[in-house]
């Protein structure tokens, strides 16, 4: 989207340290509390996809019957270690990881009688309290604690003989620890006994004017009320030797607040990050609020303006959005930047034409990437920008299914998702009598594991082919440099290595925040919450800290990268920010790091460019390394810094950002920082910085232009071919669109196209295409649950870079931009979609205005297209795939179909030149047709072709029903041939019988497999329908002297392989395109075979 540039100037304040001006371009989006968490920083891309198939959790055996029925509500504590599930009569509280029960509160039936049901809960900030909403208005308090009778718990104890218990080494050398099975035990032992909790009952609160919703703020909850309708917020009760909290404040009037619809709330949600709710009233409208002193908020929907009911929010802290969802199962999205401002409709999701329900459900990842929706009758996750990423509609349920229990497939009550992201907590609603389910093992909840792509950890634009995915216990990595050219246009899931992480590290530091793979795919790096592990896949040996003090010293913050076998990580020990080297050759020790540098302020991302390592900081300012190396060491080198303070309000919301240098005859200096092109990712908006010298006093300025607003991901190919290297590839949700020389001009995209309903994951450029990749969900009769599995597709891009260089008439730069892909085995089909595309567009507006205004471009193309030997193939491949009425269009510019006919003939192309023939009947007229056509004839005999012979053969036989085509063809064309000719009338066809027929395979060392736009080509529509020459009826026998003698063989066993006979007594008859023969009364039983 073009955008006018605005100027902004950098004083030059030293040799090497630049300072921006005072005025700022990009303020902040919402009031950010502090400093964001380490899964903040670590945030780009929005690729999840659920894999496998959903855990089941059920209680049953544990006492607690028919409770899968009464579940109401889900939900999961601050840190993500513990969740609860609300029943109307019961409290439960689990374990993330294991997924196990702790403590569970039941009501007894005075209580239920006098409070009323539960219907909702709430955590307190710090996961020690949780609040029970109840039928009758009350607030009921528990506290969770850790009893001092007994602290800890064995999963392995029983209650009668609590010291017969395995010791933990015993336990190690038979079990394998699972996933964060650390996190919650004593000690950090993974077989140890796990902290036990106890649930407390503290006080209860009655509410007279009811309660219409409440919220978790901080130390306080905020509670809304119907009569009258107002606001209130109401501290936690303290424990008796704690400190009495404040009274509460006085409620406030939703009447007293001008901003605000004086209806009643209905739902009311706070995000943390932000300090920002979000309101629904009882009206239809929903509003993001603030607080302060006073509450200030601004209306973001209305219900009388788009006539559907708002029933759910979802606040995304990371990226500024507000996700509500509607009562008919849309969810619209905006974007917010204070309490103070409207926020403005950037996307709306809906899966029309499906019967989706009422939005029950809506839970954004931790990184803000992706939105769970639950509905009434299903579910679905959607990227931030509006890409369904998987849904569970379809209309083959009763079919695909016949002891299926999968619940939640057909409604969900309430999600959340897993610390990491890796897994979504479903809470299903009672399936529906008619729901193809049924539910034996009474499932309380549904774990369903996802895969994401490493670089949501950290994005890296410039590795644009490198793709592995994270799951919960290993990394898959993308094999697709080592396929061939054909298998990459056929992907499947083998191409992925597997490599598991180490169960000592996964068990002790999970989850995984950052993940990193060197760009020869050689070395991976993963860290968690405290220190870091490589791998090597040659070694296939992962190298962890040998001494545990030190990896629980420190925790990485920033990101990491890889220099050939150098891992370069930002580290946060203990308060002090440094770079450290670690050599994959030496022990992942302190002793052997090869260099440390303490920086002044935490690292927000980090990028390596060649030798040069940039440092973006929480202070806006972005610094800048290189890495100088010897045969003793390796070394950061500090080369300057650049100041963007006034220029982008928060340093924290920079997802990513890369660098484009002009092209230079030498190498780089020292003033790489006052040439180079920037580009920043902050939230969704991409923005481009680009350097400019205003005078001669060496003063730097900037020119900022804003490319786009709603970015999920983006690249810059700079390691990629010369033509390719200043090029910006970019991600909205929908579509990829591509500036090709961002140095030259950025006002607009030059090209836009879709990618269907994959997602990319990265860009092979030295393949031309782009690799996607989409959720399969695999259904099965004999199966009782759906499997779901990553299916790749690529694109290919390489044509539609192409066209948009042709469109403004850049023959030479697109012939240079097609020079390295000229082996690649299926060029020929790019240049085939090049000009079947362009030939269907121009073709049928040749008569409309918009072509007549401008000047056609298939002229172009088809000069472009001269420069390669695979031209003819290319022309006529693209004709035989479209309709005949635009063959007068393409010959028009390409030249007589008779010659280019003849042109293949003259350079021994007869596979084209047979593929022109019946172009050649089409468009040419009688004699010239027939002369061509036996000229070709005569070299397919002549070159024993007799394959490509046989099939034309066919063709002219099907030309008209008389068989004279034939007849005339094969006379003037046997005139042609040097010698005795096959195709000469003057012998009997008596005795053709005789001649034996054999299949034989193709010689494959002669064609190599063609690729098409289709699977099956389509058959061009004219009065006389010819037989597709790309059939593979019988092969001829290899040339012998008894097939020279008599001409009548060729003939009699083309007419054998198209099904028709020569007999003149025999009738034949033509239908939709075919040729066919009339039903023939049975000859009678055959004789009996003679022993």
């Amino acid at each position: 989207m073009p955008v006018v540039p605005k100027r902004h100037t950098l004083v030059d304040r030293g040799a090497r340290s630049y300072r921006a001006a005072p005025s700022a371009f990009l303020g902040p989006r919402a009031f950010y509390a502090g400093p964001p968490s380490p899964s903040f920083f670590s945030s780009s891309f929005v690729m999840y996809w659920p894999t496998g198939s959903a855990r089941r959790l059920s209680v049953e055996s544990l006492g607690f019957a028919d409770v899968h029925t009464e579940a109401v509500h889900i939900s999961c504590a601050r840190d993500g270690l513990l969740w609860l599930v609300l029943t109307r009569s019961a409290l439960l509280i689990w374990r993330t990881r294991p997924a196990e029960l702790v403590t569970a509160m039941v009501r007894t039936a005075r209580s239920i009688h006098e409070y009323g049901a539960n219907v909702g809960a709430l955590w307190r900030h710090d996961s020690g309290a949780v609040v029970v909403r109840t039928e009758r208005d009350t607030l009921l308090f528990y506290d969770l604690v850790q009893p001092t009778n007994m602290p800890a718990v064995h999963a392995l104890s029983d209650t009668a003989a609590p010291d017969l218990v395995p010791p933990a080494h015993a336990l190690l050398r038979t079990f394998q620890p699972a996933t964060g099975d650390a996190y919650h035990t004593v000690g950090s032992d993974p077989f140890g006994g796990r902290i036990a909790l106890q649930l407390m009952f503290r006080d209860a609160l009655q509410v007279d004017p009811g309660i219409s919703a409440m919220a978790g703020i901080d130390t306080e909850i905020f509670v809304a009320t119907r009569s009258p309708a107002a606001v209130q917020l109401v501290p936690w009760p303290s424990a008796p030797d704690e400190k009495a909290p404040a009274p509460p404040a006085p409620p406030v009037l939703l009447t007293s607040l001008p901003w605000l619809t004086p209806s009643p709330l209905v739902h009311a949600e706070h995000s943390y990050a932000t300090d920002l709710s979000a309101w629904l009233t009882e009206d239809g409208c929903a509003y993001i609020v603030g607080h302060t002193d006073d509450w200030v908020g601004a209306r973001a929907y209305s219900a009388s303006e788009e006539e559907a009911m708002p029933v759910m929010t979802a606040v995304n802290a990371r990226f500024s959005l507000l996700a509500v969802g509607l009562d008919q199962g849309d969810i619209v999205v905006f974007e917010f930047h204070t309490s103070a401002q409207s926020p403005e409709k950037t996307h709306t999701f809906s899966l029309t034409p499906h019967a989706t329900g009422r939005v029950t459900t809506l839970a954004w990842t931790a990184d803000g990437h992706v939105l769970a929706v639950g509905y009434e009758r299903g579910w679905a996750v959607w990227s931030m920008f509006g890409h369904i990423i998987t849904h569970s509609f379809r209309n083959d349920w009763d079919s695909m299914t016949r002891v299926y229990r999968d619940t939640f497939q057909f409604g969900t009550q309430s999600v959340f998702w897993a610390l990491g992201g890796t897994e979504l907590f479903v809470l299903p609603r009672v399936p529906p009598t008619d729901a193809p389910v049924r539910d034996d093992d009474k499932t309380l909840v549904y774990i369903l594991p996802f895969l994401k792509a490493a670089s949501t950890a950290q994005l890296m634009p410039a590795e644009t082919d490198g793709c592995f995915l994270l799951g919960d216990t290993g990394a898959y990595i993308y094999r697709g440099n080592e396929q061939s050219d054909a298998g990459l246009l056929t992907p499947d899931n083998d191409i992925w290595r597997h490599v598991p992480f180490p169960s000592e590290y996964l068990t002790m530091q999970w989850p995984i925040r950052y993940a990193v793979q060197s760009s020869d795919g050689r070395f991976l790096a993963i860290a968690g919450r405290r220190g870091l592990s490589h791998y090597s896949t040659v070694s296939g040996h992962w190298k962890m800290y040998e001494v545990a003090s030190q990896a629980l010293s420190f925790c990485v913050r920033g990101g990491m990268v890889w220099f050939q076998h150098v891992l370069i990580a930002a580290c946060d020990c203990m308060g002090e920010i440094q770079i450290r080297l670690y050599s994959r050759d030496q022990p992942l020790d302190n002793a052997h790091l090869l260099d440390l540098v303490v920086l002044h302020a935490p690292v927000v991302t980090m990028q390596l460019l060649d030798m040069s390592l940039l440092l973006y900081l929480a202070d806006n300012t972005l610094v800048h390394y290189n890495i100088a190396t010897t045969r003793e060491h390796v070394r950061l080198i500090l080369c300057g810094s650049i100041s963007f303070e006034g220029i982008i309000g928060e340093p924290s919301r920079v997802r990513a950002f890369s660098w484009l240098l002009p092209d230079q005859s030498e190498p780089l200096g020292t003033d790489d920082l006052t040439i180079a092109t920037l580009v920043f990712l902050i939230d969704g908006m991409l923005v481009l910085l680009r350097p400019a010298r205003t005078s001669d006093d060496d003063q730097l300025s900037y020119d900022l232009q804003v490319l786009h607003e709603h970015i999920e991901s983006y690249w810059t190919p700079i390691y990629a071919y010369e033509a390719l290297q200043q090029s910006l590839w970019s991600f909205d949700g929908q579509r990829v669109l591509v500036w090709l020389n961002l140095l030259q001009h950025s006002d607009a995209p030059d090209y836009v196209f879709s990618v269907d309903d994959t997602y990319p994951l990265c860009i092979l450029t030295d393949r031309g295409i782009i690799l996607g990749a989409d959720s399969q969900a695999v259904v099965r009769r004999t199966l009782d649950t759906t499997a779901y599995r990553l299916r790749l597709s690529t694109t290919l891009f390489l044509d539609r870079i192409l066209r948009a260089l042709l469109q403004r008439r850049r023959v030479s730069e697109a012939i240079h931009s097609a020079a390295p892909y000229v082996p690649l085995e299926y060029f020929a089909h790019v240049l085939e979609v090049l000009v079947h595309d362009i030939l269907e567009k121009e073709a049928d507006e040749s008569t409309s205005a918009s072509l007549e205004d401008n000047a056609p471009l298939l002229p172009t193309v088809l000069a472009f297209l001269d420069h390669y030997n695979v031209a003819l193939q290319v022309i006529v491949r693209a004709a035989r795939k479209t309709e005949v009425s635009r063959w007068a269009y393409l010959f028009d510019a390409a030249g007589r179909p008779s010659a280019l006919m003849q042109r293949c003939l003259d350079r021994g192309d007869y596979a084209s030149a047979g593929a022109y023939l019946l172009v050649v009947h089409e468009m040419e007229d009688r004699p010239t047709s027939i002369q061509a056509t036996a000229t070709a004839l005569a070299h397919f005999e002549e070159n024993e072709e007799w394959e490509i012979l046989r099939h034309a053969l066919s063709f002219l036989n099907g030309v008209d029903q008389s068989g004279e085509t034939l007849r005339t063809c094969a006379a003037l064309a046997a005139k042609l041939v040097h010698g005795i000719s096959l195709l000469s009338t003057e012998n009997d066809l008596e005795g053709a019988q005789d001649v034996p027929l054999s299949r034989t395979p193709l010689n494959h060392t002669q064609s190599s497999r063609k690729y098409s736009l289709n699977e099956t080509p389509r058959r061009p529509s004219s009065l006389a329908r010819k037989n597709s020459l790309s059939s593979m009826p019988l092969s001829p026998v290899p040339n012998s002297p008894a097939l020279r003698a008599s001409s009548a063989h060729v003939l009699h066993r083309a007419a054998r392989s198209a099904s028709i006979t020569l007999s003149p007594s025999m009738p034949r008859m033509q239908a939709n395109g075919r040729l066919v023969l009339p039903v023939s009364p049975s000859p009678g039983p055959l004789p009996p075979k003679p022993s």
